[in-house]
């Protein structure tokens, strides 16, 4: 799941505790991470909750949301400006930022970086993001479903231009009204020449122009450690000195560690939320995700072709049970986080339970051939316990043959990816940037960056390039709950629940909360 930006905060403890500040009045924090250590760190090429987490300390973004008001604030942008149709959009950085090399940051830096992350052949993750600049098309002729891409004898989009050494032009195919939002997210962020020349040689020594830099050598499976990097003039400058983090595959463990006195930020595993308040009382904050889970249609498979056993297989899932579970959780209502602008209450006609008209449908799609295969993620705590909750509700309200297969969730990915897999997997996303459109452009539009389905449909296509076209936002929010309301009748991904985010923090630091941008670590305030 992409890292989600905008969180509300619901409560937190007051933060009490005897731990001390650092040593020497060095101001530093280790960062828990519940995830296998990071093989590189290069922003352009990861969509990851752990490598962007990451990449928000080492690098900074064009703009980004005011934790205070909300609104779009410029970083290292000094200005974003549309045409009248929102087509063209004039990008101008402010003077005297540079990388963590001394190189001056200019506007080739981000043109050549995104040339080299819409290059199809290069295979980076960020590589749809792309897809509405002129000339992405010849850069990513298409290619069979599992097939890498060739490359291309095109090696830069049409739609970029430079203007001067700071000032750089973006013209999209199509006029995008979100374009301005979307500039926040961290997966834009540029790298230097001398890492464009090499990359795979810089995997694990980025150079970065965020607020801070690389502190000592690192490898793979080793704790990153971060020093504050004096050349940062960007609006927000962090406290702490000195940055850890420390990748814990196993996220009982990493809760474990900060229980342990070995960690000062974590968050607080599904297994836990039950007991995080009373294992660590006074430490604690808890804010409502901006991002909702999903089973996945693989819509590959025939046997799943027929709507109506879509519909049959979400009216047979408890979801106030499931979210009972997961804890901290409530029933989703639709695919869109509920602090989004466009959420809908109950915008989902086949999400309530309902064993009984479950069976109809079932009946009227002619049954299902075969036993139901529901793959869980090993890694997680809880992966194999949802797996069996879900294929309990469908093998007693539907009378299903149910099976489950446990497998690590590089290999789900990889086998979906390539249409191999086979049944169902849970999925789940948080946006990138603050709008509704963030929610279906990668999930739901023909080869998305987050198709999990493997879904397409020209009719919501259109809608969503009429939504982008739109540059009234209210307006524009109208056309993209059409879209919303096409997926969810054609129901690709089936709602699940959205939930809260717990996370613990020692005494000495108090995590930023903003119901804007969420609840941070790098931007703690030291005691």
């Amino acid at each position: 799941m992409a890292a989600g930006l905008a969180l509300l905060l619901s409560s937190c403890g007051d933060g009490k505790s005897s731990s001390g500040s650092g040593d020497s009045g060095t101001k530093s924090e280790v960062i828990g991470i519940a995830a296998d250590p990071l093989d590189y760190i290069n922003p352009l090429n990861d969509n990851g909750t752990a490598g962007i987490g990451v990449s928000m300390a080492i690098f900074a973004p064009l703009v980004t949301t005011d934790p205070e008001s909300g609104k779009l604030q410029n970083v290292m942008a000094d200005s974003v400006t549309p045409d009248k149709n929102s087509q063209t959009w004039t990008i101008k950085l402010k003077p005297g930022n540079t990388f963590q090399n001394g190189q001056p940051l200019t506007a080739k830096d981000y043109v050549d970086s995104w040339n080299m992350t819409a290059q199809g052949s290069n295979g980076w993750k960020n590589n749809g993001f792309f897809s509405k600049v002129e000339g992405y098309d010849a850069m990513n002729p298409p290619t069979p479903d599992g097939a890498t891409p060739k490359p291309t004898s095109v090696k830069a989009l049409s739609g970029l231009k430079l203007v001067d050494n700071l000032t750089f032009t973006v013209k999209l195919k199509v006029p995008f009204s979100q374009f301005g939002l979307t500039l926040q997210y961290y997966g834009l962020a540029p790298i230097p020449e001398e890492v464009r020349k090499n990359p795979d040689a810089y995997k694990r020594k980025p150079i970065g122009n965020g607020p801070y830099k690389l502190a000592a050598a690192w490898n793979a499976g080793d704790d990153l450690k971060l020093a504050k990097w004096d050349g940062y003039k960007g609006p927000a400058i962090p406290q702490a000195d000195q940055i850890t983090y420390r990748f814990i595959p196993n996220a009982d463990t990493a809760y474990n560690e900060f229980l342990a006195g070995n960690l000062d930020f974590v968050d607080v595993p599904s297994t836990k939320v039950k007991s995080f308040k009373t294992d660590a009382p006074d430490q604690w904050v808890t804010s409502v995700s901006s991002g909702a889970n999903y089973l996945v249609i693989p819509a590959w498979d025939a046997r799943f072709k027929n709507p109506k056993l879509r519909y049959a297989i979400s009216e047979a899932i408890d979801r106030n049970a499931f979210a009972d579970l997961v804890g901290l959780s409530e029933p989703a209502k639709g695919l869109i986080a509920p602090d989004m602008a466009g959420y809908r209450d109950n915008a989902c006609k086949y999400c309530d339970f309902d064993a009984t008209k479950a069976k109809q449908l079932l009946q009227e799609a002619g049954g299902f051939s075969g036993v139901l295969n529901i793959n869980y993620n090993t890694t997680s705590a809880t992966g194999q316990i949802y797996a069996e909750a879900i294929g309990n509700m469908l093998r007693q309200n539907l009378g299903l043959q149910v099976k489950y297969t446990g497998k690590q969730g590089s290999e789900i990915t990889e086998l979906a990816d390539s249409r191999k897999l086979d049944g169902l997997r849970f999925s789940g996303w948080g946006h990138d940037y603050p709008s509704i459109e963030d929610y279906l452009t990668p999930m739901f539009k023909s080869n998305g960056d987050a198709n999990f389905a493997g879904y397409a449909n020209p009719a919501l296509d259109a809608l969503l390039a009429k939504g982008d076209a739109e540059p009234d936002p209210e307006k524009a929010i109208a056309v993209y709950q059409q879209a919303e309301d096409i997926a969810l009748e054609d129901m690709p991904l089936i709602p699940l629940y959205t939930k809260s985010n717990a996370y613990l923090h020692s005494a000495k630091i108090e995590p930023r909360v903003s119901k804007y941008v969420g609840v941070s670590a790098l931007w703690a305030t030291f005691k």
